[in-house]
């Protein structure tokens, strides 16, 4: 079996080494894959068995930072590095362990396609004809040909100006309510999980919520804290002022 990184994310409750067995305790930590199934690795032992990365690695943990409201109580001032003005870190003591990891000095073309195809699983739209052949010749060459870098940058820059669901800033933000919204209904009885649900779901389907709907995940949270204190509060102005295109509408919202 041969094990390469993946990404860094979110672990599992009583995630474990994979090499050693060790019981991993950090918040997040380090994603790797045989192409079939993943595992997680300690930081230690994926050196020694995987060597050092050939890149940084993608940190798709910090994105859920990313949309947590400035007005929480709870929150710390978070690291300036790649967080909008807007943006507030997790609650608690869980802070230091969160935010002392900078920001991967990825690509920002390969970050894209990376985003798409790896953290936002069940979205409609997250993948195309061609962006599936460019993340496939990713993955087998590990970079990109000239054409196909310079069409996905500039679907990058077009996205960014007209400020549509596609926008690298839009994807950041919804990977990171997907993040917020799959711990709700993890803590959450199955019984009481229809609101969480279909504001899920509305979020695969459009790419966004409205500032009503984040209104509600803040009003159900206050709930939820009772039992996870670091569930925070989320900030209703991320996606203001979003794009969405006419073909990701219900018929009878086009004009």
């Amino acid at each position: 079996m041969s094990w390469h990184y993946s990404r860094v994310d979110h672990l599992e409750p009583k995630a474990t080494c994979i090499f050693c067995g060790r019981a991993l305790k950090s918040l997040k930590g380090i994603v790797i894959s045989d192409g079939a199934q993943e595992a997680y690795a300690g930081p230690n032992c994926a050196k020694k068995h995987l060597g050092p990365p050939e890149e940084r690695l993608l940190d798709v943990a910090r994105l859920a930072l990313l949309v947590v409201s400035p007005g929480d109580p709870d929150s710390l001032t978070p690291a300036p590095d790649d967080l909008p003005p807007h943006s507030g870190p997790k609650t608690g003591a869980q802070v230091a362990k969160v935010t002392a990891v900078p920001v991967p000095g990825i690509d920002p073309v390969i970050q894209y396609l990376r985003l798409r195809y790896e953290a936002m699983s069940g979205f409609r739209f997250q993948k195309s004809v061609w962006l599936t052949e460019a993340y496939s010749a990713f993955q087998a060459d590990g970079e990109l040909d000239e054409f196909v870098r310079k069409r996905i940058a500039g679907t990058i820059r077009n996205a960014a100006e007209q400020k549509t669901v596609f926008s690298m800033r839009n994807i950041k933000h919804c990977i990171g309510f997907d993040h917020w919204l799959r711990e709700a209904i993890t803590h959450t009885h199955p019984d009481r999980r229809e609101f969480l649900e279909a504001m899920i779901a509305k979020l695969h389907n459009r790419w966004c919520l409205t500032s009503g709907q984040i209104a509600g995940i803040n009003s159900w949270g206050q709930g939820l804290r009772k039992r996870i204190d670091d569930f925070p509060h989320l900030d209703v102005t991320s996606f203001e002022g979003v794009v969405v295109p006419d073909f990701m509408l219900p018929k009878s919202k086009k004009i």
